[in-house]
């Protein structure tokens, strides 16, 4: 770990351990002092799934499991795992028999009491195979049993070892309610969602917004505000010009509104760190027996050192990121900050591509959604100059999630390697390359193997070593263009006195801790 990266992390643990202070001291005082709206505009698809059902969000980002839900655990701001709705938990078997006992003063926000039924419940509910839930192949096939111990004590029995079991619970595991869902169903409950967490939901409209409200007293932070609002607005322009207008508080935003917001006393940026790694996904490995020229790892290669990582991360990212080598993140075990980005070198890429059989380069496309075509261009401006000539393919997200399952998409896909919510190596990679998971669009037998294989590693010596051997495998296949880490901006207005995203976390949420001046 770099020292700049050991200084981060100081400061940034000293600033999260002062804001629970605070929140420790004040809890009793939040839920007076509840006031005012927090707008945040979003470019992000809200509803990957149907209304504010956790059980339906089926790729994506769960912001509302995370807020008006629950978990068995949470993450605090260095990803270290808290008691959540449980108060404490054990862990044996090499991750496969975890016992978790709940607190006892949980109320749903219909006044219902949470118990170890309402637990096995939702762990049953999110397997079931029509709702379509992102993580449902995984845990039907890895979840052996779930044991009410008690009115407030769970089992969890899994068929394999998963440590990262734990993380997507925090993750997209919200806790719901049997006995309000049974009454009113699948559909009424999408529509009217009832959750345990800091915000209670209003209202919605499908693939539009979503409207909350604060609960008085949460068991874990009460918001000291009233009101979050949460708009879908794709359109990179127009969340920059809402938060300009004062019409949201709180914007995604992308490297080229960082110098705009940065020259604007009344606006500021604050980076969430590390949360995924950029890659392009070399897709036409999902069909060795359709020709291709990326079939061969000379082409590869010349891709990778065609694009000039550090000029974009700078010029058309303007320093939100870093050029990256490494597979994992800085902080995962077995992370190498030895291991440097492919160099900037277009006369050997033309060479690689003469040696290949292209000498005057090749037609391809690059398949993304809308939020990643202003950097694309410039990489395709990069490919260009070897002869690599790739047409960008923007898709609406559901198109793009299912052309993705299908594994249909063919060519380079903006495939973002999401390992910065993990620790443990092979609980971060799991997603992307055992086959069969959620993001699995590009993988190996022996890659899968070893990340099953590595799941059972406990000690730290094991898990740093499992890291490493991860590592140099995902590295060494070249399936994938590691192109940088993200920092990713958000503009935030003055409005806003306080909010500190966790770190790796995408997107960065924790809304629930904003402070109002």
């Amino acid at each position: 770990m770099t020292g700049s990266m050991r200084r981060f992390l100081f400061v940034g643990g000293m600033v999260f351990l002062l804001a629970f202070v605070f929140i420790a001291a004040g809890h009793g005082l939040a839920a007076a002092e509840q006031k005012g709206t927090v707008t945040i505009a979003t470019t992000t698809p809200m509803f990957y799934g149907r209304g504010g059902d956790p059980a339906t969000h089926s790729s994506g980002y769960p912001v509302i499991s995370q807020h008006i839900f629950d978990s068995l655990i949470w993450a605090d701001r260095d990803q270290n795992q808290k008691p959540g709705l449980a108060k404490s938990w054990t862990v044996k078997g090499g991750w496969t028999d975890m016992t978790f006992d709940l607190r006892d003063d949980v109320k749903f926000h219909n006044g219902d009491p949470l118990t170890a039924d309402d637990v096995k419940f939702s762990l049953e509910t999110y397997i079931r195979p029509e709702l379509k839930y992102i993580f449902q192949p995984m845990w039907k096939a890895n979840l052996k049993l779930v044991e009410v111990l008690g009115p407030h004590k769970v089992r969890i029995v899994l068929n394999h070892p998963d440590p990262g079991f734990m993380g997507r619970l925090w993750w997209g595991g919200g806790i719901m309610p049997k006995k309000y869902r049974e009454q009113v169903g699948d559909a009424g409950f999408a529509d009217k969602p009832i959750g345990t967490g800091p915000f209670r939901w209003v209202d919605y409209k499908q693939d539009q917004y979503w409207r909350a409200e604060a609960v008085p007293k949460h068991f874990r932070y009460t918001p000291t505000y009233k009101e979050l609002k949460v708009v879908y607005v794709p359109e990179h322009s127009t969340r920059l010009a809402m938060l300009k207008a004062g019409e949201a508080d709180l914007i995604d935003a992308i490297g080229p509104h960082i110098p705009e917001i940065k020259a604007n006393p009344k606006l500021r940026v604050i980076y969430c760190m590390y949360p995924y790694l950029q890659t392009l996904g070399l897709a036409d490995l999902v069909a060795p027996n359709e020709p291709s020229p990326f079939l061969d790892i000379r082409v590869r290669r010349a891709a990778s050192l065609a694009i000039d990582r550090e000029t974009i991360v700078k010029k058309v990212l303007f320093g939100a990121g870093e050029p990256y080598g490494e597979a994992v993140a800085p902080i995962t075990w077995g992370f190498d900050p030895t291991i440097k980005p492919d160099p900037y070198n277009p006369e050997q890429a033309k060479a690689l591509l003469t040696q290949a059989g292209y000498p005057n380069g090749f037609s391809t496309s690059i398949s993304t959604l809308a939020g990643s075509k202003f950097w694309l261009e410039a990489i395709a401006g990069n490919l260009a100059d070897v002869g690599i000539k790739a047409e960008i393919k923007v898709f609406e997200g559901g198109a793009y999630q299912d052309a993705w399952r299908a594994r249909k998409l063919r060519g380079l896909v903006s495939r973002v390697l999401w390992w910065h919510s993990e620790k443990h190596a092979a609980a971060d990679a799991s997603d992307f390359f055992i086959k069969g998971g959620p993001s699995a669009y590009l993988t190996t037998d022996k890659i899968s193997e070893d990340v099953i294989a590595g799941m059972s590693a406990e000690s730290e010596a094991d898990m740093i070593a499992v890291g490493k051997k991860l590592s140099k495998e995902i590295r060494d296949s070249q399936m994938q263009i590691i192109l940088w880490a993200a920092y990713v901006p958000y503009g935030v207005s003055d409005k806003i006195a306080f909010w500190e995203p966790q770190l790796g976390a995408i997107p960065a949420t924790a809304w629930e801790l904003i402070r109002l001046k």
